[in-house]
């Protein structure tokens, strides 16, 4: 009886000491940014290059109820450190989005923006502090 408590003790200890499937350990994955003004959504997904840089893949751009995904989104991000990135930023023939100065939360589910550019058909919108979630 007592081998059998040992087994049991021990199956459940392992059991709680696996990894959190949930838990994000990079910035790689999805996220999307929308303004406070609900008017342009922006989903994209980080990954990393074979030399492990990360990129921005996936891009896809809403704005005020258009989608501008017809024609390929140039972007591009420059990570200071696991959790500051310089700047991300998203371009076409249409619109040039830049968020400037980002810091990620440590459990890598937000970004803090602090400034946010927008051009979109000529005409210019700026946001500050706005937040990235993870999608």
């Amino acid at each position: 009886m007592r081998k059998l408590s040992l087994i049991i003790f021990l199956i459940l200890g392992w059991g709680c000491n696996k990894d959190d499937p949930e838990k994000f350990t990079s910035i790689a994955g999805y996220w999307i940014i929308r303004t406070p003004d609900d008017a342009t959504t922006v989903t994209f997904r980080i990954g990393q290059d074979s030399n492990g840089e990360f990129i921005v893949e996936s891009a896809a751009v809403r704005h005020n109820g258009t989608d501008y995904n017809a024609q390929p989104i140039d972007a591009g991000i420059f990570p200071i450190s696991p959790t500051q990135i310089e700047s991300i930023t998203f371009r076409t023939n249409s619109f040039v989005l830049r968020f400037l100065e980002i810091s990620v939360n440590t459990d890598f589910t937000e970004m803090d923006i602090t400034n946010s550019i927008l051009l979109f058909d000529g005409v210019f919108r700026e946001f500050s502090m706005i937040k990235a979630t993870r999608n």
